[in-house]
C-alpha cells in the first residue's frame, strides 16, 4: 500500500516545544546570576557578588531619577514642559541614551518596593536585577536563534556557552550598561539576519519592524552606531539598488525611535546630538596596563581588541568558535541557489566593532567592555561549531556518544564561571597561562573595583577600629568612594573612607585598594613592601586583585 511522504504540519506545541528549551535555560542563567548580586550586604535575598564598580552609582542614579520622575509626573510627563523639566534639569546626566538606566531603576524601584531602601537615595544592588534580567533574555535570544538556523543541538550548546564565557557571566551581575547594550544590540543584528536573508530585499512592513529594533539598541549606548555598517554593505552586496528602500526603511524608523525615546534631544537636536556623539573626544585619557605598558586610552595598540577577545574566551569554547566560523562563513550549494547569506553579515558584525576599536586614535580600555556585544555572536558560532564537531564525530562513532563528548567539553569550559565567582572580570584563558601568566605577561588583572567584593568589604570593616579612618585607592571618580561611604556595615561602625594620599601621616593605618596598577600610588603596586603588611586580601588563581594593607606595621 502506498503511503503518502507528505508530513503533517508542526502543531503549536511541537513549534513552541524548542522555545522552551530555552526558556528554561534563560530561567537558568537569571537564578545563576541572581544568586550572587549583592554588592555590600545589601539585600538578604541574593548572596555575596562583585564589588561596587565605578560607573555603577551613577547608572543607577540616574535610573532612580528617571523613574520617580516619571512617577511624579505622570500622565502629565507626556507634555513638553514637563520632560524639559526632568531632562534639563541639573541632576540628569546625558552621557548615555535613556533605555539601559530606565531598565535599572525599574528593577531598583521594583526591589526596593519589596525590600525597602533605608535612608540611602539608592542602592547599588537593586539595580543589578535590571542586568541579571537582561542576560537571561539575551540567553534565550541566542539560543533559538541559533536553532532556527542551525538545529536544536546547536542552540542549547550556544544558550550555554553565552552562560560560560566568564566576562560576559559577569557583566549580568553589574548594574552597568553593557549587558543592555549587549541584548539589544544583538538582537537588532539577529533580527535582520533571519528576517531580511530572503531571495528577494525584505518589503517596507518588514524593514520597519526590525528598524524599531534598531532604535531601541541606538538607546542604550553609543556603540549601536556599529550595527548599519555591516548590514548596508551586506544588503547592497546581496540585492544591488534594490536594498536602498528596505535599508531606508530600516535606518529611518531606527533614528525616528532613538530620537522620540530621548526626549533631551529635542530642545536642541543639533547641538545636544554633536555633544552626545562627541563626547568621548572632550574628557580626559584613560589609561590601560597592556604586555606590561602603560597606555592611553587612544594610544593602545591596534591588536588589542583581537588578543583581549581571544585570550578571555575559554580555550575549548574559542576552538568551537573557530569551527563555527569556517562552517557559517562557508555556504552550502543550496544555500547559494537560495541566496542566503545570514552567516556572512553575523561574521561581519562580530567583525567590525573588533575592526573599529583597531583604528589610530579610537579609545578603547577596560579589557572587552566596549566591545561585549561581540561574545553573544561569538556564542552562536561556537553551538554552530558544536553541532558542526558532532558531524564529524558521527562519523566514527554514534550520535550519542558524539553529543556526549561535545557535551562534555562545553560543561568543562564552564569551569571558570564558578572558579572566579565572583571576580569574573579578571577571566584570561589558557592562551595566556590562566591569570597568573597574563599577570606575569603585564595584562591588567582587574580595573573597575569589582574586585572589593562583597564578602572582602565585610571582612574589612570587621578588621578596621571604630570611627577610624580608611584610605582607599585608587580613586577614579568622587562619586565611588560617597556611594561606598553610604553602605550600612561602613555608616555603622563609622567609618570615613577618604583617598589615599601618601604624604598624609598618622590619620590612618589602613588602606584598601583594588589593583587597577596604571592609576595606583608605587608604594602600593609591589606584591609585598617593607612599608605595609596585607590584613585582607582577594586572590585568584595566586594573583591578588585586592588588598587591605596597615601601613608602617609595628616591628
Amino acid at each position: 500500500m502506498n503511503q503518502s511522504t507528505t508530513q503533517a504540519p508542526l502543531s503549536t506545541r511541537e513549534k513552541l516545544k524548542p522555545a522552551a528549551w530555552y526558556a528554561l535555560l534563560a530561567c537558568l542563567a537569571f537564578l545563576l546570576v541572581a544568586a550572587r548580586l549583592d554588592c555590600a550586604q545589601d539585600l538578604s535575598l541574593t548572596g555575596p557578588g562583585p564589588g561596587m564598580t565605578v560607573d555603577e552609582p551613577f547608572n543607577v542614579g540616574q535610573g532612580v531619577f528617571l523613574v520617580r520622575a516619571i512617577r511624579v509626573y505622570g500622565l502629565g510627563i507626556i507634555a513638553p514642559e514637563s520632560l524639559r523639566e526632568i531632562f534639563e534639569h541639573e541632576n540628569y546626566l546625558p552621557d548615555h541614551p535613556p533605555l539601559g538606566r530606565l531598565l535599572i531603576g525599574i528593577a531598583h524601584e521594583t526591589v526596593a518596593g519589596l525590600a525597602g531602601e533605608g535612608e540611602r537615595p539608592f542602592v547599588v544592588t537593586y539595580g543589578r536585577y535590571a542586568s541579571a534580567l537582561c542576560f537571561a533574555c539575551l540567553v534565550f535570544v541566542v539560543g533559538w536563534f541559533t536553532s532556527q538556523r542551525s538545529g536544536h543541538f546547536a542552540g542549547v550548546v550556544a544558550a550555554v556557552a553565552l552562560i560560560a564565557l566568564p566576562r560576559v557571566f559577569g557583566h549580568a551581575h553589574l548594574a552597568a550598561l553593557e549587558t543592555v547594550t549587549a541584548l539589544f544590540y544583538v538582537t537588532a543584528v539577529l533580527a535582520v539576519i533571519r528576517f531580511w536573508d530572503t531571495t528577494e530585499p525584505p518589503t517596507a512592513k518588514r524593514a520597519c519592524l526590525t528598524g524599531i529594533l534598531l532604535g531601541l539598541a541606538l538607546l542604550t549606548k553609543i556603540q549601536a552606531v556599529l550595527i548599519p555598517i555591516p548590514v548596508i554593505i551586506w544588503a547592497l552586496w546581496k540585492w544591488r539598488l534594490k536594498a536602498i528602500k528596505p535599508l531606508l526603511c530600516w535606518g529611518g524608523v531606527g533614528v525616528l525611535v532613538f530620537f522620540a525615546g530621548w526626549p533631551w534631544l529635542w530642545f536642541d537636536p543639533v547641538g545636544h546630538l554633536s555633544e552626545y556623539l562627541g563626547r568621548t573626544t572632550g574628557r580626559a585619557a584613560i589609561y590601560i596596563d597592556y604586555f606590561g605598558t602603560k597606555y592611553a586610552d587612544r594610544d593602545v595598540p591596534w591588536h588589542y581588541p583581537w588578543v583581549m577577545l581571544l585570550v578571555t574566551i575559554p580555550l575549548g569554547l574559542l576552538v568551537l568558535a573557530l569551527i563555527g566560523g569556517w562552517k557559517t562563513g562557508r555556504r552550502s550549494e543550496a544555500e547559494r541557489e537560495q541566496r542566503s547569506s545570514g552567516g556572512v553579515l553575523l561574521i561581519g558584525s562580530l567583525l567590525w566593532p573588533l575592526m573599529l576599536f583597531s583604528w589610530p586614535g579610537i579609545t578603547v580600555y577596560d579589557g572587552v567592555r566596549l566591545f561585549l556585544m561581540v561574545f553573544p555572536m561569538a556564542a552562536i558560532l561556537i553551538g554552530v561549531g558544536a553541532a558542526q564537531s558532532c558531524e564529524w564525530l558521527q562519523q566514527q562513532f554514534s550520535m550519542r556518544v558524539a553529543r556526549t563528548a561535545v557535551g562534555l567539553l562545553i560543561l568543562t569550559q564552564a569551569y571558570a564561571a564558578f572558579a572566579f565567582s565572583p571576580c569574573w572580570l579578571s577571566y584570561y584563558s589558557l592562551l595566556t597561562g590562566g591569570l597568573q601568566g597574563a599577570n606575569a605577561l603585564g595584562m591588567e588583572v582587574t580595573y573597575w573595583g569589582d574586585s572589593i567584593t562583597a564578602d572582602m568589604l565585610h571582612d574589612v570593616v570587621e578588621r578596621v577600629p571604630e570611627n577610624s579612618y580608611l584610605q582607599l585607592a585608587p580613586i577614579l571618580h568622587p562619586a565611588y568612594i560617597q556611594m561606598l561611604q553610604e553602605t550600612p556595615e561602613v555608616k555603622r561602625k563609622g567609618i570615613k573612607l577618604i583617598p589615599f594620599d601618601s604624604e598624609r601621616q598618622g590619620v590612618s593605618e589602613y588602606v584598601l585598594y583594588f589593583q587597577r596598577k596604571p592609576y595606583l600610588p608605587e608604594e602600593l603596586q609591589p606584591r609585598e613592601s617593607a612599608a605595609w603588611q596585607t590584613e585582607i586580601a582577594v586572590v585568584r588563581k595566586q594573583v591578588p586583585l585586592a588588598r587591605l594593607v596597615r601601613l608602617n606595621p609595628p616591628r
